[in-house]
């Protein structure tokens, strides 16, 4: 009865801050408008490249975002993910199984999108500390987005704090889903070991790549460290092999593809909204997972599907 009364109090609570917010985000049209601004900084950035201009656009909008009533506590914890696949790996990474409740104010305002910009222009402008502190607002809001942890730890690289980009860089591995973000993970590890004179383990992250892309530039990329690698190392007297560089990257926490935890979430949320009956939702699901498979894999499956409808045509 406790528990209850206190879910019902911390639900009524939440209506309440959300209305308030939502008054105050009424000088920009709502949440409509807010996504519009965005919108129109973004093509700005984009498009004309002006940078400061992109900024100043929203600089009302983040004074707005900066005074929200949406302050976590032992009873309720805010979140803003509009991703599915994240807010599993939140569910997944984040939730503990508490009475804490757990409140994504993304449909009230996209808080994680607002401090994404705003991290985004300030690093173009090369304000890194402003850049720090919006995307790391970003990343507080959804802690389960990659895209944020690498786009901290390309701020972090652009300032050679290079301990600071390895734990971005292992953060984005735990949570990535996307080979492309999978890929920029490797780059900023193999960067990293470089700077550690830890040539191996650069060369094994830059190789790593090569199995989530058929992308020319990266192939130039890897071949580049190789040849790098056989001029920095004794290669004939180099007693190293995979085992002890895969447990040497292991003590980094680098798995050299995507988590096995990452896979799993996708797996069990797309049965389940199979066996719920859900299409579109298992199709998402089922997209994420064929996104995680390596580019061989791919190739693989793409011929079974051939193969299987040369035999409903033969059949028909």
């Amino acid at each position: 009865m406790f528990f209850a009364d206190r879910t019902n109090t911390t639900e009524a609570l939440f209506r309440v801050r959300a209305a308030i917010f939502g008054k105050k985000l009424q000088v920009f049209e709502g949440r409509d408008g807010v996504m519009s601004l965005l919108q129109e900084s973004l093509d700005v950035q984009t498009g004309e490249k002006d940078y400061q201009t992109a900024l100043d656009m929203i600089r009302p909008l983040t004074k707005v975002a900066e005074d929200h009533p949406f302050v976590s506590d032992d009873s309720v914890e805010y979140i803003s993910i509009s991703s599915r696949m994240e807010r599993a790996l939140y569910q997944h990474y984040f939730e503990t199984p508490s009475n804490r409740m757990v409140k994504n104010v993304h449909s009230c305002c996209p808080m994680e999108f607002i401090w994404r910009q705003v991290g985004l222009l300030e690093l173009y402008l090369e304000n890194y500390p402003d850049a720090e502190k919006g995307m790391s607002n970003a990343a507080k809001w959804n802690p389960a987005s990659a895209k944020y942890r690498l786009m901290l730890a390309r701020i972090h690289s652009d300032q050679g704090q290079w301990e600071k980009v390895v734990e971005d860089a292992v953060a984005a591995l735990k949570v990535t889903y996307r080979a492309s973000d999978l890929i920029i993970c490797f780059r900023f590890l193999r960067n990293y070991f470089l700077y550690k004179k830890m040539y191996l383990e650069a060369v094994y992250c830059s190789f790593a790549r090569l199995n989530y892309t058929d992308s020319s530039s990266v192939l130039n990329e890897i071949v580049d460290d190789i040849l790098g690698y056989a001029k920095m190392v004794d290669v004939e007297n180099d007693q190293s092999n995979d085992e002890s560089v895969t447990d040497s990257l292991k003590c980094f926490g680098v798995t050299l593809g995507f988590n096995p935890d990452v896979v799993a979430v996708a797996k069990k949320n797309c049965e389940e909204a199979f066996l719920a009956g859900d299409a579109d939702l298992a199709n998402y699901f089922a997209e994420i997972m064929s996104g995680l498979k390596t580019v061989q894999e791919k190739k693989e499956a793409f011929n079974l599907k051939q193969l299987v409808e040369h035999y409903k045509n033969i059949k028909s």
